[in-house]
């Protein structure tokens, strides 16, 4: 009887202690399935945004050691357009994709095959490997259908390779890639496909790393920083490989296998690495590709296979452009910003995180507060991109960012507008008192601009905008 007394605290703290780790365990999914299945959509968490500040710690620490192992250092503008992009999806998941778990609901309801109990072990087991396979096939065709390659490129657009990389996901494949996970619907209660989405999707955020080497026999079932390496490569022979998300099987059995090189000599990105910063015309500059190319090519049907082939398909007639070969020593595009414009860009990025929070969480009091809060942060993103790519217009367009801010926190209060809209408390004062002295800044500087004919970026040693 002793025994088991003094056994009681330590089980009681040891579960304690297992209950606290849900986070990093379900970023590589460890969790049971008693804590991770619930009976109502409405009770499944938001582990992803749960686990931002984890990712954060998790980024820091790798740059820490890369750094230390003498590896390619994460570079501020390149980790800038990845955490914006992150941004930018994650809030048009709020704005407008409500309607994937909508439907998802409204197919269980009305056409489901079987009932089957919430809690049970084997449908967990199920969905993890429904969900898997399902996200094979959408990632598949992502690569291979050229409309749906317009939207998963801005996911392999970095040159570099490391947890920033994670984050860099499209505005427009949550469009496309719901359908493929629509005959789960016949029988996996929305609950439990919410729950295992998000830990499938939380999954592939530590893959993206060089710092982790081959895990052994792992390596034969698992998804892996070494097979996703393989995938984000622009080398001829890692191009439409390994799509797995959490299992690699999937690639085994399908045909989509491949190793990674023992020189580790991957060259990462995509095959025609783009040239800008800019998060939003990342995410829209492959549309604008294969729809002018489209409407110039003659006969509806060459038009709808430029839409539906792979993103190499030529028209017949049309001479077969070959798949650019890697120069090494591989140089990245990089175009930076001068150094004392960093602190800058920081300061300001930070006080976007308060009202991302806002929006995603949806604690935006009105739906016009909520439109208005997410494009003033794309809005900023966007100028902060316009800031690395050095354009002309860059200093114009945060000015008025600066001003537009300011005008709303010093009006009278509305139902949604008025002072603390951008800057909720407890960092209204910083905020103001900091984009009033960034207003003045760029006010000066453009001035400057207007009268010399060029930009503070065309001193010399700094390259010119265009």
């Amino acid at each position: 009887m002793a025994n088991n007394s003094s056994a009681a605290p330590f089980t009681h703290y040891a579960s304690l202690l297992w209950n606290s780790t849900i986070i990093p365990r379900s970023n590589i999914y460890i969790v049971t399935p008693s804590e991770s299945s619930f009976a109502n959509v409405e009770d499944v968490p938001d582990y992803i945004n749960q686990s931002v500040p984890f990712w954060f710690g998790l980024m820091f620490v790798e740059f820490l050691l890369a750094h230390y192992m003498g590896k390619r250092p994460t570079r501020l503008n390149d980790m800038f357009s990845s955490l914006s992009a992150g941004m930018i999806e994650q809030m048009t998941k709020v704005m407008f994709l409500g309607f994937k778990t909508a439907l998802y609901i409204h197919i269980y309801n009305n056409y489901r095959v079987v009932d089957l109990p919430w809690n049970s072990l084997w449908l967990w087991w199920a969905c993890i490997l429904g969900y898997d396979l399902g996200y094979y096939f959408a990632h598949r065709a992502g690569h291979e259908i050229n409309l749906l390659w317009a939207a998963h490129q801005m996911h392999h657009s970095s040159e570099a390779y490391n947890l920033s990389t994670a984050m860099r996901q499209s505005v427009f494949q949550g469009f496309f890639f719901w359908v493929f996970y629509v005959p789960l619907a016949l029988f996996i209660p929305p609950s439990i496909f919410k729950a295992h989405s998000q830990f499938n999707l939380m999954y592939q955020f530590w893959i993206h790393t060089e710092l982790i080497d081959n895990l052994g026999p792992l390596e034969w079932v698992l998804n892996t920083p070494s097979h996703h390496r393989v995938h984000h490569g622009r080398n001829a022979n890692c191009l439409d490989k390994n799509y797995g998300a959490v299992l690699i099987i999937w690639d085994r059995i399908f045909g989509t296998f491949e190793p990674e090189p023992e020189k580790r000599d991957v060259a990462y990105g995509l095959v025609y690495p783009i040239e800008f910063w800019d998060p939003l015309k990342a995410q829209v500059h492959y549309y604008q590709y294969i729809f002018q190319k489209a409407w110039n090519t003659e006969g509806l049907g060459t038009k709808l296979q430029f839409l539906f082939r792979g993103p190499g398909w030529t028209p017949p007639g049309e001479e077969v452009v070959p798949i650019p070969e890697v120069k090494y020593p591989v140089k990245p595009f990089n175009r930076d910003l001068p150094t004392e414009f960093v602190p800058y860009i920081l300061v300001h990025w930070l006080l976007l995180v308060a009202p991302y929070f806002l929006v995603v969480a949806k604690k935006v009091s009105t739906t016009l507060g909520l439109w208005l809060l997410t494009a003033y942060i794309v809005l900023s993103l966007s100028s902060f991109g316009m800031m690395f790519d050095h354009k002309w217009h860059a200093p114009g367009v945060e000015l008025f960012r600066l001003a537009l801010v300011l005008t709303v926190e010093f009006m009278p209060a509305t139902a949604t507008l008025g002072p603390g809209f951008f800057f909720p408390d407890p960092f209204a004062l910083f905020g103001r008192l900091v984009f009033a002295a960034s207003c003045l800044f760029w006010f000066v500087l453009l001035l400057r601009q207007c009268r010399g004919g060029r930009a503070y970026w065309q001193k010399p040693g700094h390259i010119k905008m265009h």
